[in-house]
């Protein structure tokens, strides 16, 4: 009687074993495999050059829950950009990697995930592409200003004229202070790079006609940067006086 117990209990235990080897993870005979790559974006433009993501983690969650709060295991790609999970069990997973957002952005990460139908064998999986770099979720504001010169109050050297080298300022709305300047370049634009997500003014400065030395601030233009990745331009011409 104790020995068919004991043989009755050692089934059921080898049953247990065969029913929780049929869930997602480690113990099996397949392999996940794919390949990993950077989109890194540029500060001072919109463009962004691709590359492999060498020695980059790579997650899997062993389920196909997004919710899952932890990842079961991690490696790095190769030089390649090139990741392997071995010795999985068939069925559902999750693979994924961060893109990094830059300081502007408070350097927040962002899982870009595939799903994965693991079966016998090797399964390849989409490449998993990430973003980084300094201009990676930020905008562009683009302006223009021309300047009349003024000679003992008349206007000198024919019509408004490209401000070469003159400041402009970029404050976020409601505060008193601005925290990024830039100046005019030779074809009377200018540009501010890297700008997050938000509502803006937009100011230089202006002399009034015959009193040199005595710099106004023009009346701000207020701008909306609202998607990422993109040239926002400022709707009028700044057109200042500069007294000779």
């Amino acid at each position: 009687m104790r020995v068919f117990r004991y043989l009755l209990a050692t089934c059921i235990a080898l049953l247990l074993c065969i029913s929780c080897n049929k869930n997602e993870g480690l113990g099996g005979s397949s392999s996940i495999e794919g390949y990993v790559y950077n989109i890194v974006h540029r500060a001072d433009n919109l463009k962004a050059d691709t590359i492999p993501a060498a020695g980059e983690k790579v997650y899997i969650i062993y389920s196909d829950n997004e919710d899952d709060p932890v990842a079961d295991k991690d490696v790095n790609t190769n030089l390649n950009g090139m990741y392997r999970f071995q010795f999985l069990r068939s069925g559902n997973y999750i693979v994924y990697a961060f893109s990094t957002y830059p300081e502007e952005l408070n350097k927040e990460k962002v899982a870009e995930m595939q799903h994965v139908k693991a079966g016998s064998g090797t399964t390849s999986v989409d490449p998993i592409y990430i973003h980084s770099g300094k201009g990676y979720g930020l905008s562009m504001i683009r302006g223009k200003v021309m300047v009349q010169y003024y000679k003992n109050g008349i206007p000198f050297g024919g019509g408004p004229v490209p401000a070469v080298g003159e400041r402009v300022y970029l404050k976020r709305t409601g505060e008193n202070i601005s925290f990024n300047d830039t100046r005019v370049s030779d074809d009377g634009f200018f540009i501010f790079y890297q700008v997050p997500p938000g509502k803006y003014e937009v100011y230089t400065t202006t002399e009034t006609a015959g009193a040199k030395n005595y710099m106004l601030p023009t009346e701000p233009q207020i701008i909306e940067v609202v998607n990422a990745n993109e040239i926002y331009d400022i709707p009028e011409v700044f057109n200042i006086i500069l007294n000779l």
